[in-house]
């Protein structure tokens, strides 16, 4: 059984200069499967910005995902989150979230 994957939630980084997070969004939106994407600034640096980048829809190709962010010169750290399945869970804080 081949299950779709919903969410994916990446670690990544991009140069200041030349690429904006605007840019690392639509790359991402144009990529097969993607209903969504949110790209947050979490660390700046002089010469990168340190980026959590979110991506949602149905049937989303990870693979594709990183190409996308490594096509506008941005370099991915970790794949931090995965979901897998018919619907994306509730984290409750608990959890650990």
């Amino acid at each position: 059984m081949d299950l779709p994957v919903r969410r994916v939630v990446i670690d990544a980084a991009i140069p200041t200069k030349n690429v904006s997070i605007v840019d690392v969004a639509k790359s991402l939106y144009e990529t097969r499967g993607v209903k969504a994407v949110r790209v947050i600034v979490d660390d700046v640096d002089v010469d990168v910005l340190g980026l959590i980048v979110v991506v949602e829809g149905e049937g989303v190709d990870v693979k594709e995902i990183q190409d996308a962010i490594e096509k506008v010169g941005g370099v991915v750290h970790s794949l931090d989150e995965v979901v897998v399945g018919e619907y994306i869970p509730e984290v409750h804080a608990q959890e650990g979230a």
